[in-house]
């Protein structure tokens, strides 16, 4: 997807795509204690980030940040 010329884009997001999970009702603030819990960080998406790479390192594939 091409940017526009003149789209103001957060620096932090420069380079990089959304990924979007839809989950039910409530199950946000359950999913974020169990990625505090299991020491992934106390944010949805720094826990996301954290669980996955913990998952692409076991496979010996390069994290993905």
């Amino acid at each position: 997807m091409k940017r526009r010329a003149l789209t103001p884009t957060q620096a932090s997001r420069i380079g990089r795509t959304p990924i979007t999970f839809f989950v039910r009702d409530g199950a946000k603030p359950m999913i974020r204690a169990a990625l505090a819990d299991g020491g992934y960080g106390t944010s949805f998406q720094a826990g996301m980030v954290n669980m996955l790479n913990d998952l692409m390192r076991s496979q010996r594939r390069r994290p993905i940040v």
